[in-house]
């Protein structure tokens, strides 16, 4: 697979235990974040279950060329609505103060499309052509006034009804799951993360991060994560590049 990936996950300034996680898998071409929310160490929990959950589902995919079928799309969207049932069940007979649910991104990178699966305020962005563009919504609140047009993002980020989210796994037995599948051109460059970082810094300063670390991803990476920390890191922050390179030409 023509890809360079990098991940890190750090919990902050100001918890003390890390609910995201994350899951890298270059060969299959797998790649996903998620935040967990809960009392009583339950968000990273769901967060670890979610994600274990997805890769087992697919992992058929991987095992044989019919496998492949039914097409990725339907295979991503299914894949995390069995995630959503995991958390669910898992959670189902805890106590109220420790509920258990979770947010979710991820990507299925296969030939040279992109297939992305979004639940939550968890964010896909890809970097194109000097362009940062945020692929999932935010299904949130805010994100849901400024899909509307009455609020700017820039708002949004600022505003203390942020974190009301609208869409997580875990919390109902079904979930609406936004699937979608994007072509891919050399030297894209796509980033999954929490609200940790985006809460933390605004994305005109992803993309200068972005830019600034050139080739080398693990500087870039490490540069969001530090310059969430130096913005107070008043949450978890994950965050995971990968860069899509186009097959090297036969012979």
């Amino acid at each position: 697979m023509p890809i360079q990936m990098v991940c890190r996950t750090d919990s902050g300034r100001q918890r003390d235990h890390n609910e995201d996680s994350l899951l890298a898998d270059p060969e299959a071409g797998l790649f996903a974040v998620a935040d967990g929310m809960g009392g009583h160490e339950a968000g990273e929990v769901a967060s670890a279950l979610a994600l274990s959950a997805l890769q087992e589902a697919l992992a058929p995919r991987g095992r044989s060329p019919a496998a492949l079928l039914p097409p990725s799309l339907q295979a991503l969207a299914e894949a995390v609505r069995v995630a959503n049932r995991r958390v669910f069940e898992a959670g189902r007979h805890r106590p109220a103060e420790a509920r258990m649910g979770t947010t979710l991104v991820t990507a299925l990178i296969e030939d040279e499309q992109a297939v992305l699966a979004s639940v939550g305020d968890s964010r896909i962005y890809r970097v194109r052509d000097g362009k940062l563009d945020q692929l999932s919504r935010d299904h949130s609140l805010v994100g849901e006034l400024v899909a509307r047009g009455e609020m700017t993002p820039e708002e949004a980020r600022l505003s203390p009804h942020k974190h009301v989210i609208t869409r997580a796994l875990g919390m109902e037995p079904a979930v609406e799951v936004d699937a979608w599948s994007e072509a891919l051109k050399p030297d894209d460059l796509f980033l999954l993360c929490t609200d940790g970082l985006t809460d933390e810094v605004s994305d005109p300063e992803i993309l200068d991060a972005l830019l600034a670390g050139g080739s080398d991803l693990e500087a870039a990476c490490r540069a969001l994560i530090d310059l969430a920390n130096r913005r107070g890191g008043r949450d978890n922050i994950t965050a995971l590049l990968v860069r899509y390179e186009a097959a090297p030409a036969p012979g």
